[in-house]
């Protein structure tokens, strides 16, 4: 895989990058293990005794039980690792191994990926183990008439976390999916974001912005705030935009954060621009007879979010200072400040702070959960009454900013499906960090430092997107930077949890909006191709659509590789909700045996005030008949049987009243 950076640049990154954070090898990855080796096992540590502890020996026994075979024959449910004193140990020969020790992740219950055997001579012995905490060891078997009884060497002497460096059951479950023909853990770049379309400008700085069907035409069209002026453009044509301000009733209207849903339940979708209502006419928008809200402290962000389960939009709001406001609609268009009955004016739920916030199921219960970046974050969890309570995670997210390290312009996250498909993470990023925090048995988990190279991050982040960007069914991680002359920072999910930094390898693949920073961004299908576009918009005022090339990757060629055939086969289905209960829907795709698949939620990623349309894009990798199941807001369920595969892209519309 060639960059097209400049050598010296290459090689700061490459030389500060941490063990961690170690690149992609792409000639070595587990698929090729996989093929490598005879067997390909997983295991448990039932124990390990360590029989001399001083530091020089450190001899021991460790006892695994066998979990799975995944590839080849393996005789025996029980394996025993001897490990010799030090000093009858090849010591590793580079700096990243130095302190990897085997007992050290060799508690009772971790999880051991082996792969036993090499298939070429001389190397029936070997023995390749994974075992977490980005360590790789080798062992051999001690007696080839007794394959179970096995002798540890030491820590790896070769760079293996540029081959996987999550966690350990994570990569045993790649393996099982390896078996199974369904893995797809790509090293190569398969995102294209550098067709840049300039849409228009606002006065002043950009803030937040709306890829929406504005004059319910089909098209997606363009919303982008201001303090200034807010400006609107119509996708008049395909890709022809153009300035509708006036046409729609908002010359005049001003504000940094905007939101869309129908809140009088005439099928309008009405328009929130910071505290201010405009219901959607036949003509345009209106100003509402009185300001939804009067707040005490300048206002942070506003959006709808869905937030007592009757699927009428709410609204909710940050201000500095003046923490999280909550107004609950009618569903005729009237709103009730309902901060102290949902518990949120307490200290306790971030009373007071100053921090962007996420709606999202974080339990899995159904109900609108609040992430917000206010101290060291707070998760905001309803109980059955619909109020709301902060977890007992202990968090330690900083959102101090530089220069004057005071919190507030970063910390703009969301809730997505990054590390399972079935269960919404949080993603937060600092001012130059990006955290995944996962629900690891009711309990909030940072995985990050298992990620690979989301570790490699811009500075003066503000928020990150997260959405599938190259179409291949994970949702990729796009984080903005507010500061105009820094680049914005895309990272890849490969899946199974790990991440890699794409522009390391083809900076090509990214245009010059790109390196411009943002201070608003929402993604999209725009020209109606399946992919997710980008908008965003710009500290200069300038607005761009950044058209997706992902589908020039995929195209038909001689002899591809495996995870070329799997995005060649690689189907879109494009859902679009309608009715009650939209914000804040939650849409999957569940397989035969009810695995779900995919996974994804509606009108949830407000990010800096922002908007995405009132659907998703699916991108399913693998053939087959599938349930797309649709919750709305309001608890209403709906599930459709599809078949993919017979068409590359297919669309269904789901209704809800």
């Amino acid at each position: 895989m060639k960059t097209t950076k400049t050598l010296t640049a290459a090689l700061v990154v490459i030389l500060t990058a941490t063990a961690a954070w170690a690149l992609v090898n792409p000639s070595l990855q587990p698929i090729h293990l996989y093929d490598r080796y005879k067997v390909v096992l997983v295991a448990q540590v039932v124990s390990a005794d360590l029989t001399n502890e001083d530091e020089d020996v450190e001899s021991g026994r460790i006892k695994l039980k066998v979990i799975a075979v995944h590839n080849g024959k393996f005789a025996g449910k029980e394996i025993v690792i001897d490990v010799p004193a030090r000093k009858s140990r090849v010591e590793p020969k580079h700096e990243a191994s130095e302190d990897w020790n085997i007992w050290d992740v060799s508690e009772k219950g971790r999880t051991f990926v082996a792969f036993v055997g090499k298939k070429r001579r001389r190397g029936e012995k070997d023995i390749l183990l994974y075992c977490g905490d980005r360590q790789w060891h080798h062992a051999s078997i001690t007696d080839p008439a007794k394959p179970a009884g096995w002798t540890y060497q030491a820590a790896s002497a070769d760079v293996m976390v540029g081959t996987f460096n999550g966690q350990s059951d994570r990569l045993a479950e790649m393996m099982g999916d390896t078996k199974s023909g369904t893995a797809f853990f790509p090293a190569d770049v398969n995102v294209r974001l550098n067709k840049d379309i300039a849409v228009g400008k606002v006065p002043g700085a950009a803030g937040g912005v709306a890829l929406f069907d504005l004059d319910d035409d089909g098209d997606l069209d363009v919303l982008a705030c201001s303090q200034k002026g807010v400006r609107a453009f119509l996708q008049e044509g395909k890709m022809k935009f153009a300035d509708a301000t006036e046409k729609l009733g908002l010359a005049g209207v001003s504000g940094i954060s905007c939101g869309l849903a129908d809140v009088n339940g005439d099928g309008r979708s009405d328009l929130l621009i910071d505290t201010q209502l405009l219901l959607k006419t036949e003509k345009g928008f209106a100003k509402a007879n009185a300001p939804v809200v009067k707040l005490d402290k300048p206002l942070k962000v506003s959006s709808f979010v869905e937030l007592n389960g009757d699927g009428n939009p709410d609204i909710l709001l940050s201000s500095d200072g003046g923490g999280l406001t909550a107004l609950l609609g009618d569903g005729k268009g009237a709103f009730t400040d309902a901060t102290a009955k949902l518990g949120l004016d307490g200290a306790e739920c971030g009373a007071g702070g100053n921090g962007y916030f996420a709606p999202g199921d974080w339990n899995g219960d159904g109900k609108t959960d609040i992430y917000y970046a206010a101290g060291k974050g707070l998760i905001l969890v309803q109980d059955a009454k619909g109020a709301f309570a902060p977890t007992k995670d202990k968090l330690a997210m900083d959102y101090r900013c530089s220069p004057d390290y005071k919190p507030g312009k970063t910390g703009a996250g969301c809730f997505a499906t990054v590390w399972k498909s079935d269960a919404m993470d949080i993603v937060n990023p600092g001012d130059s960090s990006l955290a995944i925090l996962a629900n690891v048995k009711g309990a909030a988990s940072d995985v990050s430092v298992d990620g690979n190279e989301i570790g490699l991050c811009a500075a003066r982040q503000i928020a990150t997107l997260a959405e599938d960007l190259n179409m291949d069914g994970y949702p990729d991680l796009y984080t903005i930077s507010r500061d105009v002359i820094q680049k914005n920072q895309f990272h890849t999910n490969r899946g199974y949890g790990s991440f890699m930094d794409a522009t390391l390898y083809l900076d090509s693949a990214f245009g010059e909006a790109h390196s411009k920073g943002a201070w608003g961004v929402a993604a999209g299908d725009v020209n109606r191709d399946g992919m997710n576009d980008l908008l965003m918009g710009h500290g200069d005022g300038t607005i761009t659509i950044v058209i997706s090339g992902a589908a020039e990757v995929r195209k038909a060629t001689e002899n591809p590789t495996y995870h070329a055939k799997k995005l060649q086969q690689t189907c879109i289905v494009s859902v679009m909700l309608k009715g009650t209960g939209v914000v804040g829907a939650d849409v999957s795709l569940v397989d035969s045996k009810s695995n779900t698949i995919l996974r994804r939620s509606v009108a949830t990623q407000v990010l800096t005030g922002c908007r995405g349309p009132n659907g998703v894009n699916l991108a399913v990798r693998e053939p087959g008949d599938y349930t797309l199941q649709v919750r709305f807001a309001d608890g209403t369920v709906k599930k459709q049987k599809i078949t993919v595969g017979k068409i590359k892209h297919e669309s269904v519309t789901v209704s809800n009243g």
